[in-house]
Formats: C-alpha cells, sequence, structure tokens
C-alpha cells in the first residue's frame, strides 16, 4: 500500500499544477519556485508510483495515460483538503491574484517580488501566469499586467512600461556574427509574433528583409523558453527589452546588433474599478510603478 507522505503529497501538488499549464516554467512561475524544483519533484512523485505521468510534446509537457487517470483524484482530493483548511482558518481575502503573461512574469516580476513581500508582509501574492485575458468577471483575478494598446472597457487602467525589441545571443556565439548575412549560419529561435515583434519586421528595419530567406528559424511557443535556448547557445532570437536587462547586465546575453524595433503594444495595469481590493491593488501599482520607473520612456 502506498501512503500518503509529506514528499509525496507536495508532488502531487506539483503534479496538479504542472498538469494544468501543461508546462513546467509554467507551474515553477505560479508555485514560485525554479523549473529544476518543479522537474525534480515530478522524477520523485514518478520514482515512488512507478510510472511516468507526464511526456514530451515539443514545448509542452503531456500527461500519460498513467497521469491523466490520476490527475481527477487528485485534484478532488486538493479541494477536498482546502474545504478543510478553510472551515479552520478564519475568512480572508486570501492572495493577491495577478495575471501576467508567463515571459514577463519569469524574467521580470518574480526576481522582484522578494522586495514587494518585504515591503508589504502582510499582502501574499497569487501569480497567474497565462497567455490569455484575466477574466475579472469570474472574480478569481485582483490585477492584470497587460500588453496592449491600453484600451480595456469599464477597467482601470495604468500605463506600466514601454520596451524594444532586437537580437540576442550567448556571448560566445556573438562572437561569429560580424555582420548581418552571418545569420544565416545559426538558427533564429522564434516565438510568436506579437505586437508586430517578428524576424521579417526587424530584418526589414535593419535594410536587410530578404535575408529572411537564407536563414533558418527554430519556433517555440513562448519568449521564455526562446530566451533558455539562446543562454544555452543554440541559436539568436528576437527579445524585448524589458526580458533582457537583467541577463545583459550580469553578461549572460549580449546584443549582436543595434537596430531595435518599437513594438505597437505597451504593458499596463488593469483592474476593477470597483473591486473590493481597491487599497491593496493601489500598494501593488505603486510598486509596480517602483520597479518599472527606470525603464519608462522620456516624457
Amino acid at each position: 500500500m502506498r501512503r500518503l507522505t509529506a514528499s509525496r503529497l507536495s508532488g502531487l501538488r506539483v503534479f496538479a499544477v504542472a498538469a494544468r499549464h501543461r508546462s513546467y516554467s509554467a507551474a515553477a512561475v505560479e508555485l514560485c519556485v525554479t523549473q529544476a524544483a518543479v522537474s525534480q519533484q515530478i522524477r520523485n512523485l514518478e520514482q515512488s508510483l512507478g510510472c511516468r505521468l507526464f511526456r514530451r510534446a515539443g514545448a509542452s509537457m503531456l500527461l500519460t495515460e498513467q497521469g491523466q487517470a490520476l490527475l481527477p483524484f487528485v485534484e478532488q482530493g486538493l479541494a477536498l483538503l482546502q474545504q478543510g483548511l478553510e472551515q479552520l482558518l478564519p475568512s480572508s481575502p486570501g492572495p493577491l491574484a495577478i495575471s501576467v503573461l508567463p515571459s514577463l512574469a519569469a524574467r521580470w516580476l518574480m526576481p522582484r517580488l522578494w522586495r514587494f513581500a518585504e515591503a508589504h508582509p502582510d499582502i501574499e501574492i497569487r501569480l497567474q501566469p497565462s497567455q490569455q485575458l484575466a477574466d475579472f468577471g469570474a472574480g478569481k483575478t485582483d490585477l492584470a499586467i497587460r500588453y496592449g494598446l491600453g484600451d480595456y472597457p469599464e477597467l482601470a487602467c495604468e500605463y506600466l512600461m514601454a520596451d524594444t525589441a532586437f537580437p540576442v545571443c550567448s556571448p560566445a556565439l556573438s562572437r561569429r556574427l560580424g555582420s548581418l548575412d552571418d545569420l544565416a549560419g545559426v538558427p533564429l529561435v522564434t516565438a510568436p509574433e506579437y505586437a508586430g515583434v517578428s524576424w521579417a519586421n526587424w530584418l526589414a528595419l535593419a535594410g536587410r528583409p530578404e535575408l529572411l530567406a537564407r536563414c533558418r528559424q527554430l519556433t517555440v511557443d513562448d519568449g521564455s523558453l526562446a530566451l533558455d535556448m539562446v543562454l544555452a547557445g543554440q541559436g539568436v532570437t528576437l527579445s524585448r527589452s524589458v526580458l533582457v536587462a537583467e541577463l545583459l547586465r550580469d553578461g549572460r546575453l549580449c546584443r549582436p546588433f543595434v537596430p531595435e524595433l518599437k513594438p505597437l503594444h505597451q504593458y499596463y495595469l488593469v483592474w476593477r474599478p470597483d473591486s473590493p481590493r481597491l487599497a491593496q491593488i493601489r500598494q501593488c501599482c505603486d510598486w509596480l510603478h517602483r520597479e518599472a520607473g527606470s525603464l519608462k520612456p522620456d516624457a
């Protein structure tokens, strides 16, 4: 009989989150741990159960037949545990739920959250990394960082920051890129085009649109995954300044070429103006504005 030990219970929680996102990296963002920690928890759980729970399919982690069979029981069990805890604990509004793009959460927000925790120990944050727009009507999201035009009817909205887009790669690879023609000899790691950020548009800006036909592109589903690949020296990607500022400052990435695109969208803070948590939302927004201050364009 397999007993439900503390380590196995922890692994089951990680399993449920990873199954929901179909991604170890997105699960790591929600759980506020590293991707390696998520992978290790899943491996330990699989070893203790004697079966595989996930299989890789491109950039996604999909459930195996055994994982699909286990998931509904895990979700039901965790829900029952939560209900039991809620009966014991005093009523509280719970964590402040922030919806954010996975790439921005992983590369910009998460490394800064410890400062918010120090400044506001009474406010617990729960990140909701997702490519989808937050559904404020469902009452499960308190604040969203959206990448768009700032036009959100019936919602309160404040400008947060803008960014630019340019190629980045590892320092070792940058030494092989003496001219734009050298891009034809390395993989172009390509995330989905959004807000006009694409290799076609960047090469047109650089005056070499015909070069794209000679280049080999490797497509991934998420900008953060693209950065993981170029950090490992596997090619060049077109990334946004907000996501790579720290990596460039630390010397882990380089900018091999000067031209930079100005995306069509900017980052905005969005929330319901009738939210019952306006005081906490205001504190969080003020902190986010301070963190983004160095990235705001000149007035």
